[in-house]
């Protein structure tokens, strides 16, 4: 079992569909989802699941697509190191208010926000909107900035229509890369102050998540970086 510390903690899992999260989310105080964003979010979102493999010959790892109807002879034969569904995670109202609310206690002054594996730019929103940089906001910081890394294309064009559609595509930067491809200096003007991720599986590490963050602290984030989540408990039970 793994418990995420995301000050505050993370609740235990409860799925809603995808319009009660967004009701829950939406207040004077927030950015608004518009309903475009969510038939974009949840379009055949249900019938896929992401996996991660390793590439046998050159030690690299991508995402692929997995359809619920594939055979197993039509699926990639590399070793799995990760499955994943995005509407699992967008349906999970604990989680991501607990996300927010940690976003919210760490951003409280002008920054540079790195979001890496952005996915649907979930959590880059709410790092925009905690530096008042959604147009909803009365207070607006000139020198925050957030960058949001995702590798995977599909879901890249994805999170741009998101930003778009809740009037944020100029508030966030979108990169489509690997974070450990991104260069200081052509790809962020400059190391960011805060890491936002969640490329957290239920296992912890199967998502490449240490190699990700060692690279992240070595060459893209300052000296002392605050992160979100910042800890991560995992327990154990013997099994007989």
């Amino acid at each position: 079992m793994l418990s995420l510390f995301l000050e505050p903690r993370l609740l235990p899992n409860r799925l809603l569909s995808l319009c009660s999260l967004f009701t829950i989310l939406k207040n004077p105080s927030s950015f608004q989802f518009k309903s475009r964003a969510v038939r974009n979010m949840s379009s055949d979102s249900a019938q896929r699941m992401f996996q991660l493999k390793l590439d046998p010959l050159t030690g690299n790892s991508e995402w692929v697509v997995i359809e619920e109807n594939q055979t197993p002879e039509e699926k990639t034969k590399e070793p799995l190191l990760a499955t994943t569904s995005y509407l699992d995670m967008l349906n999970d109202s604990h989680r991501n208010r607990a996300f927010r609310q940690a976003i919210d206690k760490t951003i409280t002054k002008p920054c540079h926000v790195l979001d890496i594996g952005a996915g649907t730019g979930l959590l880059s929103m709410m790092a925009a909107r905690a530096m008042g940089l959604d147009d909803s906001s009365t207070s607006y910081c000139p020198k925050g900035k957030v960058t949001a890394c995702e590798s995977y294309l599909p879901m890249v064009k994805l999170m741009r229509k998101v930003l778009r559609a809740n009037g944020m595509d100029k508030k966030v930067r979108v990169i489509n890369k690997r974070s450990d491809e991104l260069e200081v200096g052509i790809d962020m003007s400059s190391r960011a102050d805060v890491l936002v991720s969640e490329i957290l599986d239920s296992e912890l590490l199967g998502e490449g998540l240490i190699p990700t963050l060692q690279h992240a602290h070595d060459n893209l984030l300052v000296e002392n970086p605050q992160t979100v989540p910042y800890r991560a408990t995992t327990y154990g039970q013997d099994w007989q």
